[in-house]
């Protein structure tokens, strides 16, 4: 946030907030989630360590076996094509953060742009690109105008967040 000329990290633990859905399919899946665990956070499934929590709640609600996938593998089959669970809970992580990215920029009035980061965003660019997140972004109703004009960015930048916290502390030093 702009402080005094300044930009000022503002810390929060945004992403331990309960995940929400935006249509039919992701009630389906967050019920399913849910059944695995109390709390569904937007953490516990569009992270890393997440994916293989979606991954086995999309195929649940699709009325498949799942199979004991970690997230390298479910991106990984996804890619190829070889597996439509896998498919669609890649589909269903970049919406789901899409929408989620959206709440975060009408409830922090972040005009500035969004600027995605994480390991395993980052090394699915390509799969971003070509998926519903911007739309999803955007997909705010009466304040659709005001959201496409709010730019969103990945952080392709290995340890941006190392880079910060240097700077930051030789800027109070």
């Amino acid at each position: 946030m702009p402080s005094g000329g300044r930009w000022l990290a503002v810390r929060t633990e945004g992403g331990h907030a309960t995940a929400v859905c935006a249509d039919d399919f992701e009630l389906e899946v967050l019920r399913a989630a849910r059944r695995e665990f109390e709390h569904v956070s937007t953490e516990r499934l569009l992270s890393g360590i997440g994916l293989p929590v979606l991954y086995r709640a999309v195929a649940q609600v699709r009325g498949d076996q799942p199979l004991q996938l970690g997230a390298e593998q479910i991106t990984q089959r996804a890619q190829q094509g070889s597996d439509a669970a896998c498919a669609q809970t890649l589909e269903t992580f970049f919406a789901m953060l899409g929408t989620f990215a959206g709440n975060v920029a009408l409830g922090t009035g972040a005009r500035g742009g969004v600027f995605i980061a994480g390991g395993i965003v980052q090394k699915l660019e390509e799969a971003l690109v070509k998926s519903p997140f911007r739309a999803r972004f955007e997909a705010k109703g009466r304040y659709q105008n005001y959201m496409t004009s709010i730019a969103t960015r990945l952080i392709t930048a290995p340890h941006c967040a190392l880079v910060g916290a240097a700077q930051a502390m030789s800027a109070t030093v």
